[in-house]
C-alpha cells in the first residue's frame, strides 16, 4: 500500500518530465525551422551583393554566404524531417552549398533556395512570419499593379475582369471572410495561387513583396470604416513590442482579438496593427534587440549551452542588424561592413568552441560597434541658429517679393481712371492667397504627421521638390537682380488686364502672385522643419516673425523712400542663400531616399559626413550636390554674361 502511495507522485513526475521534454524539443525544432527559413531568404536576397557573373565582388559578403549555406544545412539536420522528404531536402541543401562555393548565378541560388524553403514549410507545416514588419505603402502599389483588375480598386471583388470568373474573385471587404483569414494565409495564396481558379501564383514577387501585399490586403476591410489616423498611430506605437510580429502575421483577426481584448479598445488595437508599420525611432529599437540577443548568447555559452548561444548570435544579426542595414549603409557603407564582420566574428568563435573570455571579448567588440551604429542613425539636424537664419531668409525673400509686386500693381493702378473699381479686386486676391497659404501650412503639417512608415520617402521627396523650385527661384532672382525686367513684366500683365477691364483677371493675378510665394514658403519651411531637431522647431517660427518684422520695416521705407531701397542687393543676397539651401536639401533628400532603400548606396574611400550641410559618404549624394552646384554656377555665369552684353 505504501509502495502504491509513493509511486503515484513518481509516475506523475515522470509524465511531467516527459511532456516538458517534448515541449522543449518542439520549441527547439520551431526555432531551427524559423532560422533556416530566414537564412534561406537572406541568402537568396544578399547573394547578388557578393557574387556577380561568377566573380566575388565583396569578400566579406561572400564569406557570409558560405557561412550561412553551411549553417542552413547543419540546422536542417537537427530538425529531424521525415526520411524521404528529409533526404531530398538535405540533398538540395548540399547542392546549394556547392553552388555558393562555385559562385553560381544569382538565379540558380534564388531558385534552389526558394524550392527548399517551400519544401520545408510543406513538410513541417510551419507557419511563417516575416523577419521585418511589412511595408503597407509598397503593398498598396503591388495591389494596384497585380490585383485591381480582378478584386477592384477597394478590394470588393468587382474589378474590370471579375465578370464571368468562376468562382468570383474574393471580396476583401467581407468582414466574416477576412476576419477568419490570417496574413500568413494571404501570403500563401499570393505565393502559391489557388488551383482551379483565376488566382495565379505570383512567383515573380519576392517574399518581402508577398508579405507587403498580404498585410495590405488584410487592411482593406478597415479602410471602409471611419479612420482617425493620428490616434490610431499612437495606439500602434503603444502596442508595438507588446504584440509579436509573428502573432500579427500568423493569427486571424478573430484569433488576434482574443489576445488584444474584444472591447472597443481591443478593436482599435487590431485596426492599428493591421494599418501601420514601425518607423523612425521605433525601427531603431532593432539595435536593442541585437544587444539583447548578444547578451543572451554569452549567457548561454557560459552555461555550456552552445547550440542556444549559436542561435542567439544568429538572431542578433538577422533580427537586430539586418532590418536597419539599408539605413546604416546610406550613412557609411564601410562602417556597415565592419559591423557585419564583428557579428560574423561572434558566430565564428561560438562555432569554434573558443574559451568564454574570447567569446566575451568578441561580443563586447560587437556591442561597442552597435553603439556607434546607433549614434550614426541619429542624424544631426540643422542647429537652432542655422534653421533660424534659413527660415528668416526664405520668408524675407518670399514676403518681400510678394510685397514689391503687390505695391507695384497698386502704384500702376492708382495712375489709371479705373483705380476705384480695380483696387478691391486686387486686395481680395492677395488676402485670399494669404488665407489659403495658412490653411496649406496646417494641411501639409497634417500630411507629414501621418506619413508613418514612409517618413523617409516623404522627407526625401519634399527636399527634392524644394530643390527644383529653389533652383528655379534662385536663378530667377539672380537674373532679375540685374535689371528692372520684373517691373516691366508686371506692367505688361497688369496693363493687359486693365485694358480689357478684366477685374476678375486682376484679382486672379494678385492671388497667384502672392499664393505662389505662400506655396513656396510652405514647401521650403517644411523642408527646413524636417531637417531641424524637434526641440529647435521654434527657431523656424522666430525666423518667420523676424522676417515679417523686417518686411514691415522695409515696406515702410519703400513707401516713404521707394528709390532708396536696395532691391537689387536684396535679391542677389537671397539668390545665394537659396543656393546654399538647395545644396543642403538635395544632399539630405538623396540620403533620405537611400535610407528608405529606394536608391543604391555606393561608398567612398573616405567617409566625409557633415549632417547639417547635407554631406554624406556616398557617391550618389555627393555627385547630386556637385552637379546641382555646377548647374547653378553655370546659370548664374550665363545670366551675368547676358546682362553685360545688354548693358554694352
Amino acid at each position: 500500500m505504501k509502495l502504491y502511495l509513493y509511486s503515484i507522485p513518481s509516475y506523475v513526475l515522470y509524465i511531467f518530465i516527459f511532456f516538458s521534454s517534448l515541449q522543449i524539443s518542439a520549441k527547439e525544432k520551431d526555432s531551427n525551422i524559423q532560422s533556416v527559413i530566414h537564412l534561406l531568404d537572406y541568402l537568396s536576397k544578399d547573394y547578388p551583393m557578393a557574387v556577380r557573373e561568377g566573380k566575388v565582388i565583396d569578400k566579406a559578403e561572400y564569406a557570409e554566404m558560405q557561412e550561412f549555406s553551411a549553417k542552413i544545412f547543419n540546422l536542417t539536420q537537427k530538425i529531424k524531417l521525415p526520411s524521404r522528404s528529409g533526404q531530398s531536402i538535405l540533398s538540395d541543401l548540399n547542392d546549394l552549398k556547392i553552388l555558393v562555393r562555385d559562385k553560381a548565378s544569382s538565379k540558380k541560388i534564388k531558385d534552389l533556395a526558394e524550392k527548399v524553403k517551400w519544401a520545408i514549410i510543406k513538410t513541417t507545416g510551419y507557419e511563417v512570419a516575416p523577419l521585418n514588419w511589412p511595408d503597407a505603402a509598397n503593398g498598396q502599389k503591388l495591389y494596384t499593379q497585380n490585383c485591381v483588375q480582378c478584386h477592384g480598386p477597394k478590394g470588393g471583388g468587382n474589378g474590370t475582369l471579375a465578370n464571368g470568373l468562376k468562382p468570383a474573385p474574393a471580396n476583401f471587404l467581407n468582414d466574416s471572410l477576412m476576419a477568419g483569414l490570417s496574413p500568413f494565409e494571404a501570403y500563401n495564396t499570393v505565393k502559391l495561387g489557388v488551383e482551379g481558379t483565376a488566382m495565379q501564383a505570383f512567383t515573380e514577387l519576392s517574399d518581402k513583396e508577398a508579405w507587403d501585399l498580404a498585410f495590405y490586403v488584410k487592411s482593406l476591410r478597415f479602410q471602409k470604416q471611419e479612420i482617425d489616423s493620428v490616434s490610431l498611430k499612437k495606439i500602434f506605437n503603444q502596442q508595438y513590442g507588446k504584440t509579436s510580429l509573428k502573432d500579427v502575421a500568423t493569427l486571424s483577426d478573430n484569433q488576434l482579438i482574443k489576445k488584444l481584448g474584444s472591447n472597443i479598445q481591443g478593436q482599435k488595437k487590431l485596426k492599428a496593427l493591421r494599418f501601420f508599420s514601425p518607423s523612425g525611432e521605433l525601427s531603431q529599437s532593432s539595435l536593442t534587440v541585437a544587444r539583447d540577443y548578444l547578451h543572451q548568447a554569452f549567457s548561454n555559452y557560459k552555461n555550456g549551452n552552445k547550440d542556444e548561444a549559436r542561435q542567439k548570435a544568429l538572431a542578433a544579426y538577422l533580427e537586430g542588424i539586418e532590418p536597419v542595414e539599408i539605413r546604416l549603409k546610406a550613412n557609411d557603407p564601410k562602417f556597415t561592413s565592419q559591423l557585419e564582420q564583428k557579428m560574423m566574428d561572434v558566430r565564428q568563435v561560438i562555432e569554434q568552441g573558443k574559451n568564454s573570455s574570447e567569446v566575451e571579448y568578441k561580443i563586447n567588440s560587437a556591442l561597442s560597434t552597435i553603439d556607434r551604429a546607433e549614434k550614426m542613425m541619429k542624424d544631426e539636424k540643422l542647429n537652432y541658429w542655422l534653421s533660424f537664419f534659413l527660415a528668416a531668409s526664405i520668408m524675407l525673400r518670399e514676403g518681400l517679393e510678394a510685397f514689391l509686386i503687390i505695391a507695384l500693381i497698386l502704384a500702376l493702378i492708382r495712375r489709371t481712371p479705373k483705380a476705384k473699381k480695380a483696387l478691391p479686386y486686387i486686395h481680395r486676391g492677395w488676402i485670399t492667397a494669404i488665407l489659403m497659404g495658412v490653411a496649406g501650412w496646417f494641411l501639409s503639417d497634417w500630411i507629414i504627421g501621418i506619413s508613418g512608415q514612409n517618413r523617409e520617402i516623404m522627407e526625401g521627396m519634399i527636399s527634392l521638390v524644394a530643390v527644383i523650385v529653389l533652383a528655379f527661384v534662385g536663378f530667377w532672382l539672380h537674373n532679375y537682380s540685374h535689371s528692372k525686367k520684373w517691373k516691366e513684366f508686371i506692367e505688361k500683365k497688369v496693363g493687359a488686364q486693365l485694358k480689357g477691364e478684366k477685374m476678375i483677371g486682376l484679382a486672379f493675378f494678385s492671388f497667384m502672385v502672392v499664393f505662389r510665394e505662400a506655396f513656396e514658403s510652405i514647401l521650403f519651411l517644411q523642408a527646413i522643419g524636417l531637417e531641424t531637431q524637434s526641440g529647435d522647431q521654434s527657431s523656424i517660427g522666430f525666423g518667420v516673425l523676424a522676417a515679417f518684422a523686417l518686411i514691415g520695416l522695409l515696406a515702410f521705407l519703400f513707401l516713404k523712400y521707394s528709390k532708396k531701397i536696395p532691391v537689387r542687393q536684396l535679391f542677389r543676397y537671397s539668390s545665394w542663400v537659396i543656393t546654399l539651401l538647395a545644396v543642403i536639401l538635395i544632399g539630405k533628400g538623396i540620403h533620405a531616399i537611400q535610407e528608405a532603400g529606394w536608391l543604391s548606396v555606393t561608398g567612398l574611400p573616405v567617409s566625409p559626413k557633415i549632417d547639417w550641410l547635407g554631406v554624406y559618404p556616398t557617391l550618389e549624394s555627393l555627385i547630386s550636390q556637385l552637379v546641382l552646384l555646377g548647374i547653378l554656377m553655370m546659370l548664374y555665369y550665363l545670366s551675368n554674361y547676358r546682362n553685360k552684353i545688354q548693358i554694352n
